[in-house]
């Protein structure tokens, strides 16, 4: 069976302890899906040092697959910000497939060249997607910042109605992401479960 690396919140203790969190139902989705998840970790020190060990971390882990998960905007924590960016690079030199959600699409996308803009009425509401002006599915909404354009040598999959970009994927490598979140539903989703498969397949 195949191991997924989840990326991870970061939370500040009232002790000062930098933690780690993961939603317990994103590794239920990962495990449904009928993957290994595996959260990865953060080194909270100087960058070089925190990126030394991440990467060797990652090398002794044999990742098959990189999940960029939800929660926080960029900046807010930089250890996460540039161990994010590294995985996404290393995982592209090394073939590895990836699947980002929000944030996770969020940060792809910057690292691509694509400004992130505010946008409104996003945020704990479900709303339609469209697929070349067609309505495709339904999907829930927890983002405050939306991507300016479609990042280079990506395409868009999904657009909601206000025009905003709902999913992407690579047209060079197996990187596909999108707004919503696949593991924030009672019930998964068919299209979810469909797509995860066919990114790490």
């Amino acid at each position: 069976m195949k191991t997924i690396g989840i990326s991870q919140r970061i939370y500040i203790s009232n002790f000062g302890e930098v933690r780690t969190q993961i939603d317990t139902r994103l590794l239920s989705f990962v495990l449904y899906c009928g993957y290994i998840p595996l959260p990865i970790p953060y080194f909270n020190e100087t960058k070089k040092n925190s990126l030394k060990k991440l990467s060797r971390w990652v090398k002794m882990s044999n990742l098959d697959g990189l999940f960029l998960s939800g929660g926080d905007d960029i900046g807010k924590h930089k250890v996460r910000d540039f161990s994010e960016k590294f995985l996404i690079s290393y995982s592209i030199k090394n073939k590895i497939p990836i699947y980002g959600v929000c944030r996770g699409m969020q940060i792809i996308g910057s690292l691509f060249r694509s400004k992130l803009i505010p946008v409104k009425g996003h945020v704990g509401k479900s709303h339609d997607v469209y697929y070349k002006g067609k309505r495709k599915t339904s999907v829930n909404s927890f983002h405050n910042f939306s991507l300016s354009k479609c990042p280079k040598n990506f395409s868009v999959e999904y657009k909601s109605l206000d025009g905003n970009i709902e999913s992407i994927e690579s047209k060079e490598n197996k990187i596909y992401a999108c707004m919503w979140h696949p593991e924030r539903y009672n019930k998964f989703k068919k299209l979810d479960v469909q797509k995860f498969k066919k990114i790490f397949s």
